[in-house]
């Protein structure tokens, strides 16, 4: 959405509320959190409550400000007037985290109205399709809740498809000398002479002409070309994979005590410096690692 961001728990990481049950006034568990919706600010709006079962999900959007108390000891989130009995009726609007990866501005905006007009008209103030949060009791922070929120960036990788080139294939003519033997037959003339027995009497007067023709013949070689079909190509894609390297120049905010350092226990400050250590190249101690676990050196 353009002005909301809608943060899982997976995505806030030490920040999220990943565990924390969920219970309205009367002491009943509603359900678990799932993460939350920020404006554009990052200020919380709405905690997204999943009261599904084992093998179901349903999931509400609940206003920051029906949260009457945290307790981050007991992973333990408290609802002002909000019950189950209103989830289970079907009066309070299920939420959809579809609408997310489709960008449905226009479902969002009318599941924020409904979500409202479940808590009663005129608690929020809306305008031009945006509602003042700012002036509303249903989007105030609970009460003795106090957060610094330490941010960190990180590095997301998207694909995005594009040309790389593009191949042409024509035909060209190449030429080259090509020799056929061909066997031919071609006629001689043989002479052959016989001697008479002297006793038979010539036909003729002697001088008198006298001629045979004898007709050679022989073979021609004749050439012509003609074109037969050498090989056809096929033009197909297949896709390959490679894995390419990104990097990228990312901050985080690490936890600076400026005023009233003699006030602050050392827990805060050696988990300040254990957690400065598992991020930079001197690497952790063996007492920053789970039990049974050894620092790997680079």
């Amino acid at each position: 959405m353009a002005q909301f961001s809608y943060l899982r728990n997976e995505d806030i990481g030490d920040q999220s509320m990943e565990g924390y049950d969920c219970y309205d006034a009367n002491g009943e568990k509603v359900g678990d959190v799932d993460g939350v919706i920020t404006d554009e600010s990052m200020t919380p709006r709405y905690v997204v409550v999943n009261s599904g079962g084992l093998f179901s999900t349903k999931q509400y959007v609940v206003p920051f400000g029906e949260i009457a108390r945290v307790d981050d000891n007991d992973k333990r989130v408290e609802f002002r007037s909000l019950s189950k009995d209103t989830l289970k009726s079907g009066t309070y609007p299920e939420f959809n985290d579809e609408w997310w990866n489709s960008n449905d501005h226009a479902a969002w905006t009318g599941h924020e109205r409904q979500v409202v007009g479940s808590y009663g008209q005129g608690r929020v103030q809306e305008q031009d399709g945006r509602f003042d949060y700012d002036r509303s009791d249903l989007y105030r922070r609970p009460e003795g809740s106090q957060r610094l929120q330490l941010m960190e960036e990180r590095l997301r990788a998207t694909k995005q498809q594009e040309q790389a080139g593009q191949v042409t294939l024509g035909k060209r003519i190449t030429e080259h000398t090509e020799t056929v033997n061909v066997p031919v037959r071609e006629e001689r003339v043989v002479i052959e002479r016989t001697a008479a027995s002297g006793e038979t009497p010539a036909r003729g007067d002697i001088g008198s002409e006298q001629t045979i023709d004898v007709p050679v013949m022989r073979e021609r070689v004749e050439v012509e070309k003609q074109a037969f079909v050498r090989e056809e190509v096929g033009v197909r894609k297949e896709a390959t994979e490679r894995t390419q390297q990104v990097q990228d120049t990312v901050r985080r905010e690490e936890l600076d005590v400026k005023d009233g350092q003699e006030l602050v226990g050392d827990t805060a400050t050696a988990m300040d410096e254990r957690q400065r250590r598992l991020t930079s190249e001197e690497g952790p101690l063996p007492s920053d690692m789970p039990r049974g676990e050894t620092p790997r050196r680079p």
